[in-house]
């Protein structure tokens, strides 16, 4: 047998005596596998793998109704200290109104093999604390005790929800392995629900039946639950990476959706509906449609002495957006439905998004701006699929405006943004605009490129170090992030530029523009250069370190697109002072790539006392195709590599007469 042919047969005994170690599926029964297992053999990276994950959904009588009722089960094996992450644990439960779901029975163990023995340590559930995500959602949350490499960790949990729509979608897939993922619904004939599998074409095993035993009765009903399973084994990590929308967008996933209520006296109702039938409705919802016509109405008192004067679409649509960006904070939750009364709202002076763009299309109606709402599902919350139309697809709603003939998008709450700009959270395929009568979509990309311009200019060392004179000039969604993080306060810059160990002269920071976002933001500061010195040559990297060093694309290959939000251009100038007694060993040698993905340009010059380099790069899309993954990742290659070239200086030779 030859070196190649027995290297695969080894793979393959080892494959299989993996697949067949015997991982108890029962909680707190923890076997001699789970304790011994030191590396998870088809994939021997992970740092933690979850050897069973179990969900349970089934229906109990609430008085003359029902609730629902999920149990989880998990059971994970820590792998390396990186994978300690996993015992900390997030539950995550409704709220609508005054009524939230309910967590309780929680129970969990972590077990460690010690001295020879199994020493099993239990969560004491009153470590438990809430966190509060949006209007919508909170998670409860605890850390598992005593955890450590090679530690096995298992909860079980349960979630009462009388909210019936709100049936519990089962993720198989996790960013780490999952050995086995089952998830079984008990239904019953009162509710019908559509389901969507994501990310497979099948599942490992599927099967429905009727539960044994005696009929239950309801209403003078009849019936036996109908008990479905759906398995999934041996399931890769979902192994995500820069320039990704969502992780709900690709992993393997089952969503349920309530499409029909069929009532005891044998009434039905259809809840699945149209995109026609969900605009009907947002437009007579008197948190949505009636909403906006209620801000309408407050127009005339709020702008009765400023808005005369106007004239122009674009003067009117740009009084009302500085308006409310002016008077009204974001409350940093999201919805597509507004929390409070417009009268609220004014009193308050802050609001969800949903409060404030629904406020402003009110507005802007009223100075006879055509503005509609578009709801949309947020880059983080995933992408829409336009053949269902689920409601709970939405989270976000953004304006959608005519403005002297042409449409626009925009969005107060964010206040450092341009007014025809929606934020970089929003950027995300498509939304629906909900305009009576008629079921469009507009799409949310953005093809204006951001750009950052970075001039250096390191001068002449004195007594062995540099000072570098840099400067930063940002637009579009660049120049967003830096009035929105950098902003124009000194000790904040200071503090995000000296992280990535520099050190700023004192009293030369400036900033430009912080307000004016029309024009780009311009930061200037002064810093500190320590030239390397090998064997008496001098080597200096000529864009410090501004340009990236490290490529962030890590995968050999990727099955999903690579989605920059907006194209981006970045353009590096530096100038060098030639340092007195050295003269220019080696230039960086110039680099021109060209084609309609990506351009790159690397030029060095050295003259009259100093060396010129420009650097400069753009990704011509927003988004670029999985199928186009190899050559980005090259490019990025190339932007490392060139961006991280030094110039070596070598001592002069003394001339000979």
């Amino acid at each position: 047998m030859n070196k190649l042919h027995l290297t695969f047969a080894l793979f393959i005994i080892f494959a299989l005596s993996a697949r067949a170690q015997n991982f108890s599926k029962e909680f707190k029964k923890v076997g001699r596998d789970e304790i011994e297992l030191k590396q998870y053999a088809p994939d021997k990276n992970a740092e933690a793998v979850v050897l069973f994950d179990f969900g349970k959904s089934y229906f109990v009588r609430s008085d003359n109704s029902f609730e629902v009722i999920f149990e989880r089960t998990t059971r994970i094996k820590i792998l390396s200290e990186a994978g300690i992450k996993w015992a900390q644990v997030e539950i995550p439960f409704y709220q609508e109104g005054g009524v939230f779901e309910k967590v309780y029975d929680i129970e969990a163990y972590t077990h460690n093999f010690e001295n020879g023995h199994l020493v099993s340590t239990r969560f004491n559930d009153s470590e438990t604390y809430n966190e509060k995500l949006n209007n919508s959602w909170n998670l409860k949350k605890f850390a598992m005790p005593n955890v450590k490499e090679g530690s096995v960790i298992e909860y079980k949990y349960k979630i009462s929800s009388q909210y019936t729509f709100n049936l519990r979608d089962w993720e198989f897939q996790w960013r780490i392995p999952v050995v086995y993922s089952e998830y079984e619904v008990k239904m019953i004939p009162f509710y019908e629900y559509t389901w969507l599998l994501q990310g497979a074409n099948r599942f490992d095993a599927q099967t429905s039946a009727a539960e044994d035993g005696l009929d239950n009765q309801f209403g003078g009903v009849s019936y036996k639950n109908m008990v479905h399973k759906y398995i999934m084994k041996n399931m890769p990590a979902f192994s995500s990476e820069e320039f990704l929308t969502s992780i709900n967008d690709y992993i393997v996933k089952l969503d349920f959706q309530l499409a029909k209520i069929n009532y005891p006296n044998g009434v039905s109702m259809d809840i699945l509906t149209t995109w026609e039938e969900m605009i009907k409705e947002l437009l007579k919802h008197e948190d949505f449609g009636k909403y906006i016509k209620k801000s309408a109405k407050l127009a005339a008192k709020l702008f009765e002495a400023e808005s005369p004067g106007l004239k122009t679409e674009k003067e009117k649509f740009d009084f009302v957006l500085d308006y409310v960006k002016s008077n009204y904070n974001w409350n940093k939750n999201n919805g597509k439905y507004a929390s409070k009364s417009p009268n609220k709202l004014m009193a308050e002076k802050n609001g969800s998004s949903a409060d404030i763009n629904l406020f402003t299309i009110g507005l802007l109606n009223a100075l006879d701006i055509d503005a509609r709402p578009v709801i949309i599902s947020t880059r983080d919350n995933g992408k829409i699929k336009y053949n269902y139309p689920y409601a709970h697809f939405f989270n976000y709603v953004i304006i959608l405006a005519e403005v002297d003939g042409e449409s626009v998008l925009s969005d107060a709450t964010e206040v450092m943004g341009q007014n025809n700009r929606i934020p970089s959270r929003c950027i995300n395929d498509r939304g629906l605009v909900i305009n009576e009568g008629k079921v469009d979509w507009v799409g949310l990309e953005c093809m204006f490129p951001s750009l950052i311009k970075t001039d250096i200019h390191i001068e002449e060392p004195i007594n062995g170090t540099s000072q570098a004179g840099i400067s930063i000039e940002a637009t579009e969604y660049d120049g967003l992030h830096y009035r929105n993080n950098y902003t124009d306060n000194i000790e904040t810059i200071r503090k995000l530029i000296e992280t990535q160990d520099n050190t700023i002269v004192e009293n030369t920071i400036r900033v430009e523009n912080q307000l004016n976002v029309e024009k780009p933001y311009i930061l200037t500061y002064k810093q500190e250069v320590e030239p390397l010195i090998v064997n008496e040559k001098l080597y200096i990297s000529p864009f410090l370190n501004q340009t990236i060093s490290d490529n962030p694309l890590k995968q050999k290959e990727r099955t999903y697109p690579i989605d920059m939000t907006n194209p981006k251009k970045r353009v590096f100038v530096s100038t060098i002072d030639i340092p007195e007694g050295y003269q220019v060993e080696s230039l960086p040698m110039e680099q021109t790539i060209k084609d309609p993905l990506f351009e790159m340009i690397y030029n060095a010059t050295a003259e009259e006392g100093k060396i010129k380099v420009s650097f400069e790069y753009s990704f011509n899309k927003a988004v670029f195709a999985a199928t186009d993954f190899s050559k980005i990742r090259f490019y990025f290659n190339e932007i490392v590599k060139k961006g991280n070239e030094k110039i070596v200086f070598s001592k002069k030779t003394a001339e000979v007469n």
